[in-house]
């Protein structure tokens, strides 16, 4: 494990209390704290599909095991040569908030978000998971990148965090969301208004 994080772009609209980095690599203080305000949640929620890997390994997976893979594929999708995958660290007002790998599909225009990792802000609040102003950025980050049209997202049918995405307010951000749903895995597609 590398133990310092760099970024080789920070995206940051003047106006805005977010910033979201590019890394390079994986800072393992960041991971770590973002690791324990995640665990939790995404135990009691349900919300990571630990069967898939549990057939790889053979048993029940420890939570050092389900940790270890979380970092496996964040490192991973880093040291991949090509420029389709990232991992993004967003910060709230220098607080680091969350960590999500991404692969970005050129040819579709779409950025499709894997695993995440979330935390509170300085005031203890993951409130900031219900800004369109984060929503927005996002947006415009992706529009910039690659001319985006939509990003999507896979989560676990019915968990928590599936729930929080299919009722959230998006502000006007998006044109729409769609759902599709396979073999206990929803497949989340966010259209982008394009404004």
């Amino acid at each position: 494990r590398k133990e310092s994080s760099a970024a080789s772009d920070v995206y940051k609209r003047q106006d805005m209390s977010y910033t979201i980095e590019d890394l390079t690599s994986i800072d393992d203080a960041i991971f770590d704290t973002l690791w324990l305000d995640s665990f939790p949640r995404i135990e009691s929620g349900g919300t990571m599909p630990w069967s898939k890997y549990e057939v790889h390994y053979g048993h029940a997976l420890t939570e050092e095991e389900k940790k270890e893979i979380l970092y496996l594929e964040f490192s991973n999708a880093i040291e991949d040569p090509g420029p389709e995958l990232k991992v993004l660290l967003t910060r709230k007002d220098g607080i680091p908030v969350r960590m999500m790998n991404w692969r970005y599909n050129l040819d579709e225009g779409i950025a499709h978000g894997y695993y995440q990792l979330l935390g509170p802000d300085a005031n203890g609040s993951r409130g900031w998971l219900f800004d369109p102003e984060l929503l927005q950025q996002i947006q415009d980050l992706f529009i910039s990148e690659f001319g985006a049209t939509a990003h999507t997202g896979m989560v676990v049918t019915g968990s928590p965090i599936h729930n929080y995405y299919v009722t959230r307010d998006v502000g006007g951000v998006l044109a729409e969301m769609t759902s599709v749903d396979n073999d206990g895995i929803s497949t989340l597609t966010f259209t982008y208004t394009g404004e």
